[in-house]
Formats: structure tokens, sequence, C-alpha cells
């Protein structure tokens, strides 16, 4: 069995998030979307519900870490996308709002994958 490189994590994570996202009745409408402020993982539509979604992949288990690397300097700049993304997509404008956090733990020994999704997981921190 050969090492996942930490390239290879991430984009297995977010392919893992994604088709987490699909099975639970998402719509993605745009993957690694950059803006001059930063980039969002995923965003996605349910029902009256637009959601951008942060993916954090570990190998190590620990929820709290991972959500740690989610400080306000990086809620900060994932806000200012969102806004920036709302302000090209005016016709997304009139949806809800929320900022998920999608955590993919990678088990190496038995190359499985396990998925916690935080819905609502931080308020915007914006300077629009």
């Amino acid at each position: 069995m050969n090492k996942t490189t930490p390239r290879e994590l991430f984009f297995t994570g977010e392919f893992i998030a994604g088709k987490y996202l699909a099975e639970n009745g998402f719509e993605i409408i745009e993957t690694n979307y950059r803006s001059p402020y930063g980039e969002i993982d995923i965003i996605a539509i349910k029902k009256n519900t637009l959601a951008f979604v942060e993916v954090k992949t570990r190998r190590k288990h620990s929820l709290e870490l991972a959500l740690a690397n989610i400080n306000y300097t990086k809620q900060k700049k994932i806000s200012n996308t969102a806004y920036y993304y709302l302000n090209q997509n005016p016709h997304l404008c009139n949806f809800d709002t929320r900022f998920d956090v999608i955590i993919v733990f990678f088990f190496e020994s038995t190359e499985t994958y396990q998925v916690h999704h935080f819905e609502n997981a931080f308020l915007p921190n914006s300077d629009f």
C-alpha cells in the first residue's frame, strides 16, 4: 500500500465531501471557487439554502484540531468570498445562506473515510 500524498488526500477529501453532499440532496454548483478574497471548496444548493462549504481532510482523527484550523481569519476569507460570489451571481441572493464545514477523516490502514458535516458551522465575518 502506497502512502497517500497530501495533494491526493486533499483532492480525495473534496471528492468524498461532494459525493456525500450529493447523496444528501445537495446540488453542487461550484467547486474550488476562487475570488480576490479567497477560496470556497464547495458551493451547493439544497431546497432554498445555499451552502458555502469548507472541507478539511485529515489523517489524524481529532475534530477539535480540524475545526480549530477554521479560525477567524479563515472564516473572514470564506465570508468575503461568499459575498463576492453572491455579487457575481445575484440570481442566488434570494436563497438562505449558511457556512458549513465537512471534516473527512482518512484511515490509511483500511483506506476508508469517515465524514462529519457541521451545518451552520460559523456566522459570516466580512469586510463588505
